[in-house]
């Protein structure tokens, strides 16, 4: 059974669009305080000294490294805007530039070579990448910088495990796998790293404890994740011979406390990295947080990532039919509205709700208002709930 959740971890599978709960995100600040630094959108802060530093400066820093992670919230244009500009800048310089994304299976590979060889259209790549079903996010927020990538001839590098051995594992455990499922995996998985698990821990008992009862296997699948995009890092970084600079786009929860995605790939191979985050302005205090990323890139907070924000951990039902809340986050637009632990949630506005895909693209749509049509103790009710912009 499938459980959606968002951390820029188990990100769709087992994985709430938890919406609005992002843990690598701070309360943000209230309307008409001053920010402390005088922080401005546009700068690029070094966390390290809390200054800002010319995006000159910037990209001679990037352009050092091998391997540069840019956060992201998947689904804030300010932050596909910021990815495409370093990819854009560091491609000028070098054209022995990759793009690795979270958003893809390595099993992949070969429809994105194709792709990113001009050979194949939009409509066509969607159909073979199963972009619905595999990531689900708006192909538009990720377009121009696919398009930008395939004009110039820049290798895409799917990164990630095959989701349903990712699920296999959140429910079962990683010795529940086949030799072949096996395979399909990282073959390390540093289990011993009890910062990385604390990390995880935190968002296991804010998030998912109810949904899925074993934290173990929880961190296993999160594992999987993460071990199969270092190892294909690490694996390309050896291919090469550190001759390719590889861009690295990936959700922030991924890169941000010094745990995750970066320190696995230093683990299996010696190499140089940066890591960047877009903040928005108004989340004052992960702009000066060393622990965020290298670099801080202040953006102004996007529209769509202020849509969708219900506050819900929600899952799939053996029927197909709604999907089930797992539990509502307290002072939540969900609690607000009156949502409570068990509603089975048919409708949003109108469109029927089977997987969780559903729910993401109905809340995508315009409007701060959304109505849903909820089945509890055999009636059917009709809940508005209302997303402060």
């Amino acid at each position: 059974m499938n459980v959606l959740v968002l951390r820029g971890s188990l990100i769709g599978l087992i994985g709430v669009l938890l919406w609005g709960c992002m843990g690598s995100m701070t309360v943000p600040t209230k309307k008409g305080v001053s920010l402390s630094g005088g922080y401005r959108v546009g700068d690029i802060v070094d966390t390290h000294s809390g200054r800002p530093i010319s995006r000159d400066l910037l990209f001679r820093e990037l352009s050092s490294v091998q391997i540069v992670y840019v956060g992201e919230t998947h689904i804030s244009t300010e932050d596909h805007r910021v990815q495409e500009e370093i990819i854009t800048r560091l491609h000028t310089g070098n054209a022995s530039l990759a793009v690795g994304m979270e958003m893809f299976s390595r099993e992949s590979q070969p429809i994105l070579d194709r792709f990113s060889s001009g050979i194949m259209t939009d409509e066509v790549f969607l159909q073979e990448v199963n972009w619905d079903e595999m990531w689900g996010y708006p192909f538009r927020l990720y377009r121009p910088i696919l398009m930008f990538a395939r004009e110039k001839r820049i290798p895409i590098l799917g990164l990630n495990a095959p989701r349903e051995i990712v699920r296999k594992i959140a429910v079962n455990g990683l010795q529940s796998l086949t030799l072949v499922e096996r395979e399909r995996v990282a073959q390390d998985f540093h289990l011993d790293d009890p910062i990385h698990r604390e990390y995880v821990r935190s968002q296991y008992a804010q998030h998912m404890r109810g949904s899925i009862s074993d934290f173990d296997t929880f961190f296993e699948a999160q594992l999987a994740w993460e071990e199969t995009m270092a190892e294909t890092l690490a694996q390309r970084l050896l291919s090469t011979s550190g001759s390719e600079q590889i861009v690295v786009l990936v959700g922030k929860g991924h890169v941000s406390h010094r745990v995750g995605l970066p320190k696995l790939v230093a683990r299996r191979i010696t190499h140089t990295y940066k890591t960047v985050v877009p903040v928005p302005l108004d989340y004052r205090d992960s702009i000066v947080d060393s622990a965020k990323a290298d670099y801080v890139w202040v953006t102004e907070k996007s529209e769509s990532s202020r849509r969708g924000r219900l506050g819900m951990v929600i899952r799939e039902t053996a029927s197909g039919k709604g999907l089930e809340v797992v539990s509502v986050l307290p002072g939540s637009p969900a609690e607000k509205a009156g949502m409570k632990k068990g509603d089975l949630i048919l409708t949003v506005d109108g469109a029927p709700l089977k997987l969780l895909e559903d729910l993401h693209k109905a809340m995508i749509q315009p409007g701060d208002r959304h109505i849903l049509t909820v089945h509890r103790n055999r009636e059917i009710l009709s809940v508005t709930v209302i997303i402060s912009p």
